[in-house]
Order: structure tokens, then sequence, then C-alpha cells
């Protein structure tokens, strides 16, 4: 198990954080700034950033886009890139789910929905970082998918294809930079304990599930020196699920 307060990565840093207001960005975010990179965090309603403690906010810049408009991730790279000529880490943890329901009550805003904050947003993010990133010696990008993307249950359609989305996003990208020096990884996790989703599920064992720190820890890993050789991987973060 990596230790929280380890020193694996190089330090100064560049790093981007998609989500950085969610319960994951936000433990992603931290976690890169404790380890010494300046990281920006991206946020869409401001209600959201408001319940960041200031102490996270002293430590991250967070920059409003909407990270399923193609014009707003390509400014958001434009001035992370202008402010710091470079950037070395993407972390992309947008994304959301839908209640279960089988595939004929699925509407088409809703399987929409899924396609464009789960699997467009992660897109839009690693094309633009690879833009990037060309040329360099080290570059990281983190996607997040999930178990039902890899082992899909019925009554999950959109979620579970566009999850299972990012990981093929994943594996082709990678194979297209293979070599390089930059590594382009996802992690699936299964429920992760979050506190919305245990005051939403109270009769599941939480103890089970996969926590924030946990998977911010697994980003520091493969964002590090160590896991330079791991590149084109879905990592299972299941815990005992």
């Amino acid at each position: 198990m990596i230790h929280q307060r380890a020193q694996i990565l190089p330090s100064e840093k560049i790093a981007l954080v998609t989500g950085g207001t969610g319960a994951l960005g936000s433990a992603v975010a931290g976690r890169l700034s404790s380890q010494g990179a300046r990281v920006t965090a991206t946020y869409l309603h401001e209600r959201a950033l408001a319940r960041i403690p200031d102490a996270l906010k002293d430590k991250v810049t967070f920059v409003k886009a909407d990270v399923t408009n193609e014009s707003e991730v390509k400014a958001l790279y434009d001035g992370i890139v202008s402010a710091s000529s470079h950037i070395d880490i993407v972390v992309n943890t947008v994304g959301g789910f839908l209640p279960r329901k089988p595939l004929t009550d699925v509407t088409v805003e809703e399987w929409d929905l899924m396609m464009n904050i789960n699997l467009k947003s992660t897109f839009l993010s690693t094309r633009e970082a690879l833009r990037r990133m060309r040329g360099q010696a080290y570059g990281r990008i983190v996607n997040i998918s999930a178990m039902v993307g890899l082992s899909p249950s019925p009554g999950r359609a959109p979620y579970a294809i566009s999850k299972a989305g990012v990981s093929l996003l994943t594996d082709l990208s990678a194979q297209e930079v293979k070599g390089s020096g930059i590594t382009i990884n996802a992690i699936a996790p299964s429920i992760i304990a979050t506190e919305s989703n245990i005051e939403s599920m109270p009769r599941e064992d939480s103890s089970k599930w996969v926590t924030p720190d946990q998977i911010a820890d697994l980003v520091c890993y493969l964002c590090s020196p160590a896991g330079g050789s791991i590149t084109g991987t879905t990592v299972k973060a299941y815990g005992g699920v």
C-alpha cells in the first residue's frame, strides 16, 4: 500500500484534475498537491465550489469549465499551458450515473447524458492533453472507468457502455503514444465510499467499497516514475465488492 505522505511524484509537476469539486476529484486534487504538483481543477457549478474547504482552495486553482464542451476544454488547456508552458499530469474524474432501469425505459436524453458526461468529456480532455504533451519525456493521463464497464450487469446499459468506452479509449490512445514517455491508464472502481453513496444505499456494507483516498493513492502511483511501465491498462479497484 502506498503511504499517503510518501513522496513518489517528481516535484513541481503541472497537473489538471477535471471534476475537482466531486468527492473523488477533490481527493485526487488534494493528494497531487500534497505531492508537490501545481494543480488546476475544474468545476461546473458555483454551489459545488462553495462546498470545497478553504484549505484546498488555497492549494488548488479552481477553474470553471464544462468539459463536455470542446471550445471550453480547448480554452482550459490553453490557459494552463499559457501560464505554465506545459502540462504533465491529467486526471479525468468527471462522470455520472443513472438509476438502474431496463433498456426499454431508457430515453435518448439519458443515453446522451451518459455518453457526454462519461465518455465525451474523457475523449476531449485526453485529446487536448495529448496534443500538448507531444514531444515530452514525461506525461501521465489517468481516466476513471467503472466496475460495471468491465463486468456489465443488467439495467445499467448507458452507464456501463459509456464507462466501457472510457476503458477502450484509454487502451487505444495509449497504443498511439507507446514508448514516448507518456502513459495513459484508467481506474475502474466498484462503488466509491462517498457520503452521498453511503446515504443513498444505507442497507449496503460500505466497508467493502473503495474510498476516494485509496483511488487517489493509485492515481499517484500511476503518475509516478515507478508507474511508468504501466500503460493502456484499466486497473480494477473493487475493494471487497
